[in-house]
């Protein structure tokens, strides 16, 4: 695959990843009614970074611009499901890192901004809380 640079406004990375799940696509349509466990490592509005034990070019013989993830997690209260185009990934020890572009998804990106402002604010109150 080619090289890929995300172009969000902001990009927030986790300390510790955060849990979420999905289910393959293909051609947005759903041919896995699994779903697989997975870490995300860092997110924007238009996407985020993620490891699975998962490898998916392993199970399904399609082209990788042909996958989908349907991705579902939980920033700080409401869940979230978002449809995440697969555009790179690397494989690394037991499993693989897949880069998502959530592409024409603006319910998604709003959601996103507010989820990650509020658990960050979340975050800045109990950081100061700790220092006192």
């Amino acid at each position: 695959m080619m090289k890929y640079k995300r172009n969000d406004a902001f990009r927030f990375v986790f300390n510790q990843p955060l849990d979420a799940q999905f289910s393959v696509l293909v051609n947005g349509r759903r041919i896995d009614s699994e779903m697989h466990p997975c870490k995300i490592i860092d997110i924007g509005p238009q996407g985020m970074k993620v490891f699975t034990d998962f490898d998916i070019s392993k199970i399904y013989k399609h082209p990788p611009d042909l996958l989908q993830l349907e991705m579902h997690f939980v920033l700080d209260i409401i869940k979230i499901q978002a449809i995440g185009y697969i555009r790179w990934s690397q494989s690394y020890r037991t499993g693989v890192y897949y880069g998502l572009h959530f592409r024409n998804q603006p319910a998604v990106e709003d959601l996103i901004i507010s989820e990650m402002k509020r658990r960050r604010r979340k975050e800045v109150i109990d950081k100061k809380q700790m220092e006192f």
